[in-house]
C-alpha cells in the first residue's frame, strides 16, 4: 500500500487525505509531522479551514465521503473518528488510494468485542460481561446499551434489567457496568511488536460541560500507571500485535478498578486521546504512524522533555446557540505548531443546536489539580458567554 507512493523526503509538503467525522486534531498533528493534509469533515471549523484545504460533509455522514473524495489530491488517506464502524466504506476507497491504517479483516476482527474479549480472559484480563440474549442477564448487575456502529459514546445509555426489558436488536448489544476510573491507553504496532505510548484520564457524560448521557467530555493526562495496570497494558498490546497484526495508532478505552485493566473498546485509529498526550509529551504521533507503514519521517521526534500535563474538554451547547462576536476564542492565533486555550473554533453567527459539541477547550499545568481547575474557569467563562441559566442566547 504505502509502496505506491513516493515515500516523503525532507523538505517535502507531503499531502495526506483525512477524512472523519471531526478531524481537527488528526490533521495538527499532521501539520506538525511535516505533511499537507487535506481534509473532509462533518464540522469544517475555522481552525481547520485556516490551516488545510476542507470540504464540509453537508449531506450524509459517512457516505457523501465517497462521492466528496473524487476532487482530493491522489494520495494517500488517514480515518479517523466514526469511519471505523464502515468498513465496507473503507475498502472502496482503498481501490483509489491507499489507506495508512487498519482495514478489511484485521478492522472487523478488532472491532468484534466478544471475539477480542475470549482472548483476554485466555490471558487473565478482567473483561466485562457482554449479553447478547435475555436468558444471560443478571438482574443484579448493572449494563449499558451501547451502539455497534457510532463513536463518541452517541447512543450509549444505562440499563437496568430490574426495570427494564431487553430489547435484542442486531445494531446494539450490552455490556456490564464498571464502576472505576476511565482511561484511555495509546499504542503503535509495527510488524515487529508495539510500543505503549502513554496513558491519560477520559471523561464522558460531564454535567458541567452539558454532555448528555456518556457524550465523549475530554482528556487529560499523561498519568502513570501503577505496576499492575502496566502489566495489563502490555499483555493487550502483545495479544493485539500477535493475533490482529495491525499496522500504525491504536486507541483503547478501559477502567481501572482496583488497580485491574478492563478494556471497553478499541479504536484503531488517530483518537481524541492523542492529541492530549502529543502536547503533553512533546512527541509527535502521526510521525510514529507513517513509520509503521515503512514511509520515513520528514521531522524527527524530538527527545521527549519532562512532561507538562494537558486537559481537554469538550463544550456542548447547554441549549440551542448562536455564536457571538465576543467569543473568547477570536483572539487564538490557531497555529498548530503552539499551545492554544481553544480549538475546533466554530464561526462566527453559526447556529448550534443543544447537546452538539461548540468549541475544544484546552489547559496546561504541572499538575492534574492545576489542569482541572484551569478548564472549570474557562468552562465558567464559556457559560457566562451563552448566558446559561436565561434565554438571552437560545435560538427557540
Amino acid at each position: 500500500m504505502a509502496g505506491s507512493f513516493n515515500l516523503p523526503r525532507k523538505g517535502d509538503k507531503a499531502t495526506l487525505i483525512l477524512i472523519g467525522a471531526s478531524v481537527r486534531s488528526l490533521a495538527f498533528s499532521c501539520i506538525r509531522a511535516g505533511y499537507q493534509p487535506w481534509c473532509i469533515d462533518l464540522y469544517a471549523d475555522e481552525d481547520l479551514a485556516k490551516n488545510c484545504p476542507t470540504t464540509l460533509i453537508t449531506k450524509s455522514f459517512p457516505n457523501e465521503i465517497s462521492d466528496l473524495i473524487k476532487t482530493a489530491p491522489v494520495a494517500p488517506i488517514l480515518y479517523t473518528g466514526g469511519l471505523e464502524n464502515h468498513p465496507a466504506l473503507l475498502q472502496l476507497l482503498s481501490a483509489e488510494r491507499a489507506i495508512l491504517g487498519v482495514t478489511g479483516n484485521t478492522l472487523t476482527n478488532l472491532r468484534n468485542t466478544s471475539e477480542l474479549y475470549n482472548l483476554l480472559k485466555s490471558k487473565q484480563i478482567n473483561t466485562p460481561a457482554i449479553i447478547i440474549s435475555t436468558k444471560d442477564l443478571n438482574k443484579e448487575i448493572s449494563y449499558l446499551r451501547k451502539p455497534k456502529y457510532r463513536s463518541g459514546g452517541l447512543g450509549i445509555k444505562p440499563f437496568d434489567p430490574s426495570k427494564q426489558t431487553m430489547v435484542e436488536d442486531a445494531d446494539f448489544y450490552y455490556q456490564e457496568f464498571i464502576k472505576g476510573e476511565s482511561r484511555s491507553a495509546i499504542f503503535c504496532f509495527t510488524e515487529s511488536g508495539f510500543e505503549l505510548l502513554g496513558v491519560s484520564i477520559q471523561s464522558s457524560g460531564t454535567q458541567s460541560l452539558h454532555a448528555d448521557d456518556f457524550l465523549y467530555s475530554g482528556n487529560m493526562g499523561p498519568v502513570k500507571p501503577c505496576s499492575s495496570e502496566l502489566k495489563d497494558l502490555q499483555t493487550i498490546g502483545e495479544i493485539i500485535s500477535s493475533n490482529y497484526r495491525p499496522l500504525g495508532l491504536l486507541g483503547m478505552d478501559y477502567i481501572l478498578n482496583d488497580s485491574k485493566v478492563y478494556p471497553l473498546e478499541i479504536n484503531p485509529r488517530y483518537t481524541a486521546s492523542m492529541e492530549v498526550l502529543e502536547l503533553a509529551l512533546g512527541q509527535n504521533f502521526i510521525t510514529k504512524h507513517m513509520q509503521a507503514f515503512g514511509i520515513k519521517p520528514i521531522y524527527e521526534n524530538p527527545a521527549r522533555t519532562e512532561p507538562s500535563v494537558i486537559g481537554k474538554a469538550i463544550y456542548y451547547a447547554p441549549h440551542d446557540v448562536l455564536i457571538p462576536k465576543e467569543a473568547p476564542w477570536l483572539s487564538i492565533e490557531s497555529n498548530p505548531q503552539l499551545f492554544s486555550t481553544f480549538a475546533d473554533i466554530p464561526k462566527t453567527g453559526s447556529a448550534i443546536h443543544r447537546c452538539s459539541p461548540v468549541v475544544t477547550i484546552f489547559a496546561k499545568a504541572d499538575s492534574l489539580t492545576e489542569v482541572k481547575a484551569q478548564l472549570k474557569t474557562r468552562t465558567s467563562q464559556l457559560d457566562s458567554l451563552f448566558h446559561v441559566g436565561t434565554l438571552q442566547n437560545n435560538l427557540v
